[in-house]
């Protein structure tokens, strides 16, 4: 039955090939151009392919078979290896003299399900752009949480200032860093507002800031690499930053996402975001995770990953948390 299922699947993908006018549509919406005919038409064909891969992975939802639906996004132009190759995450062992180890304790309560966006203390969806700092987004992320949960204020954060300034450690701007890292720096240097330090999207000159917004006492990464301990953070502490392998969520819309092509291999970790939340729907449990895509991408930014699924994508392999002042 299966087969018949997913044959049914194929021929619908194939019959509902995208026509010249979604392409039109596709470039007006996303302001995609292109330097040549054949650019155009490669870009054309890849966009054909993935519309069809996208047809098919609905129609397996739609019978039962999937957990989660795809869209046509900005990244419908690319292929998986170009997709892949957008975002970049530090990984090896952390060099710094701030990281302290959070232990999970065992004997502490924590909550069904939380969600940190309904207690007010997560900002809108950023996007990143072209700008490979996820691992600055994710950083920020969490320290707009702790500052919201300390004070009762939310207050942006500056990327910019980490892309910028953040060049003494293993991060390098819009090629790649690590959320550990930037939480070293900020710890030395403190870090500004997204208002007074603007997001650009590109490495820049460091700005000289006479005055900055917040402070960080420590970094704390969890001890125990598991998805137990990292829902105990999350229930007890607020968001936390995390590390993904991110190249199949690449057309995620809504659902819960598990895929057995999302690795759980710690060198394949490759994307920071911030794990906001976690829960339980149909008996199916998930983590609510705030991504750095815009708003346009997945569910209003945000993707709902499969929990106790054999730690898929990595989520709970590389996690930190920063401690204020």
């Amino acid at each position: 039955m299966r087969v018949l299922i997913v044959f049914a699947a194929a021929l619908l993908a194939v019959s509902a090939l995208p026509a010249h006018e979604d392409w039109t549509l596709f470039k007006a919406k996303h302001g995609k151009s292109y330097g040549s005919l054949d650019e155009e038409k490669l870009r054309f064909q890849i966009f054909q392919d993935n519309v069809q891969k996208i047809n098919s992975h609905n129609a397996l939802y739609e019978a039962g078979l999937e957990t989660y639906t795809m869209a046509v996004n900005k990244f419908a132009d690319l292929t998986p290896k170009e997709f892949g190759a957008m975002f970049r995450h530090q990984n090896g062992p952390s060099t710094s003299k701030h990281l302290a180890r959070h232990v999970q304790n065992q004997n502490l309560t924590t909550p069904e399900y939380i969600d940190w966006r309904q207690k007010n203390v997560v900002l809108e969806v950023k996007d990143q752009g072209k700008c490979k700092a996820g691992w600055a987004f994710s950083a920020t992320g969490a320290l707009e949480a702790q500052n919201a949960i300390k004070t009762g204020k939310l207050l942006s954060l500056s990327e910019q200032q980490l892309i910028d300034c953040d060049t003494n450690s293993i991060d390098k701007g819009c090629i790649d860093g690590d959320m550990t890292s930037a939480f070293d720096y900020i710890i030395k240097n403190g870090i500004n507002s997204e208002h007074d330090y603007p997001f650009e999207g590109i490495n820049n000159t460091c700005r000289s800031m006479s005055r900055t917004e917040l402070s960080v006492k420590e970094a704390r990464s969890l001890l125990e690499q598991t998805e137990a301990a990292l829902r105990e953070a999350v229930g007890t502490i607020g968001p936390i930053c995390a590390a993904i392998y991110h190249e199949p969520i690449q057309f995620y819309q809504t659902g819960i996402f598990e895929s057995s092509s999302c690795s759980n291999d710690l060198a394949l970790l490759n994307h920071g975001v911030l794990v906001v939340g976690y829960g339980m729907d149909n008996d199916q449990n998930y983590w609510i995770i705030k991504n750095s895509w815009g708003a346009d991408w997945g569910d209003r930014g945000y993707i709902r990953l499969a929990r106790d699924a054999n730690n898929q994508c990595g989520i709970a392999y590389d996690t930190v948390y920063p401690v204020l002042n």
